[in-house]
C-alpha cells in the first residue's frame, strides 16, 4: 500500500508540473502576440504623428507666407499715408492755391490748345495734376520739356521751370538716294536710280522731287561729278541748283579753264529749310558748257540725302 500511495503522489506531483510548464508555455506564447501588438500600434500611432507632422509644417509655411505678405500690404499701404500726408502738408502750406476748379476760371482763356493739349503747367494743375514732376507741354512750335512743381503759388518763379524742347515727329523721314548713270538734262529735276532708303516716302526717284510730309525743318545734301570730255583753252563749267516750289534757292559749281581731257571734279551743294507741308525739293542742272555733263557709274558718285530736322508740331495738328 505504501508503494502505490508513493507513486499516487509521484504521479500527482508530475502532474502539477506538466501543468506549470503548460501555463508558461501559453503564457509566454500569450506575451509574444501581445508584444507584437504593441509594436504595430506604435508604428500605426508614429505613421499618423509623422502625417500630422507634415501637415502642421505646410500650415505653418502658409501662414508665414501669409504673414509676410500683410506685411508687404503694411508696407505699401503706409507708403501710400505718407504720400497723402505729403500731400495734404503741401495743401494746407499753401492755402493760397484755389482748391476748386471754378476758382481757376479766370486763368483759362490761355489755358490749353483747342484740341486739349496742355501749355503750361498751370494748365496742368487746371486738367487735374497734382504731383510735382517733369511734364511735356504744347510750346509755340513743338513739344516742350518743363518741371512743375505744384508745392508753389502760380506767381512764385519755382512754379515753372522750362527744361529743354521734346523730339516729337509725327511722321519719320530721310532719305539718301544715287544715280549710277550720266546726266545733262538741262532744268530739269534729276532723277535717282537708287533708293538706299526713304523712311516716310517723301522722295520720288522716278520725278526726282522731294516733298514734305510735315512742316519744319529740314536738312538737305547733294553731291555730284562734274565731267570734262575735251581739252579746251577757254572756261568750262556745271552750275546746279537747289530748288524749292521752282524757285532756285542755292547753286553748285564746278569749273576749270585749260582743261585736259576726260578730268572729273566733284561739286555740292547743302541747305537747311523752314518747309511747309506739300513744298516740294529738288535739284537740276542750271547751266553747263558743251560737252559736260554729271558723270556717273556703278561708283555711285551722284548723291541726294535730307531729312527732317525738327517738325512743327502745331502746324501739323
Amino acid at each position: 500500500m505504501a508503494r502505490r500511495q508513493l507513486s499516487a503522489a509521484t504521479l500527482i506531483q508530475c502532474a502539477i508540473l506538466l501543468v506549470l510548464v503548460w501555463s508558461k508555455g501559453t503564457a509566454a506564447i500569450s506575451l509574444e502576440g501581445k508584444l507584437q501588438q504593441l509594436e504595430e500600434k506604435l508604428e500605426s500611432k508614429l505613421a499618423l504623428v509623422e502625417a500630422q507632422n507634415v501637415h502642421l509644417t505646410g500650415k505653418v509655411t502658409q501662414l508665414e507666407l501669409q504673414l509676410q505678405q500683410q506685411d508687404e500690404i503694411k508696407e505699401t499701404l503706409a507708403f501710400k499715408v505718407d504720400q497723402l500726408e505729403s500731400l495734404l502738408n503741401a495743401l494746407q502750406k499753401n492755402n493760397q492755391r484755389p482748391t476748386v476748379l471754378s476758382e481757376w476760371k479766370d486763368d483759362q482763356s490761355a489755358v490749353v490748345t483747342s484740341d486739349g493739349m496742355p501749355t503750361s503747367c498751370r494748365d496742368l494743375r487746371i486738367l487735374g495734376h497734382l504731383w510735382s514732376g517733369i511734364y511735356s507741354v504744347m510750346g509755340n512750335h513743338s513739344v516742350e520739356t518743363v518741371y512743375c512743381d505744384f508745392t508753389k503759388v502760380l506767381d512764385d518763379p519755382g512754379f515753372e521751370k522750362w527744361i529743354g524742347y521734346t523730339d516729337v515727329k509725327s511722321a519719320r523721314t530721310y532719305f539718301y538716294v544715287q544715280r549710277e548713270t550720266d546726266f545733262k538734262v538741262l532744268n530739269t529735276p534729276i532723277p535717282f536710280e537708287i533708293e538706299r532708303l526713304n523712311v516716310g516716302r517723301a522722295m520720288d526717284l522716278t520725278s526726282g522731287i522731294f516733298t514734305a510730309p510735315r512742316t519744319g525743318t529740314y536738312f538737305f545734301s547733294f553731291t555730284g561729278m562734274g565731267h570734262f570730255i575735251t581739252s579746251s583753252a577757254t572756261r568750262v563749267y556745271v552750275y546746279m541748283g537747289l530748288f524749292l516750289n521752282g524757285d532756285k534757292i542755292g547753286s553748285g559749281l564746278v569749273d576749270e579753264a585749260n582743261t585736259v581731257s576726260y578730268q572729273n571734279s566733284p561739286l555740292m551743294i547743302q541747305s537747311t529749310l523752314n518747309l511747309k507741308e506739300g513744298d516740294q525739293v529738288w535739284t537740276a542742272i542750271t547751266t553747263v558748257t558743251t560737252g559736260m555733263y554729271l558723270h556717273d557709274s556703278t561708283n555711285h558718285y551722284t548723291h541726294f540725302s535730307g531729312w527732317m530736322l525738327d517738325e512743327d508740331i502745331y502746324q501739323s495738328r
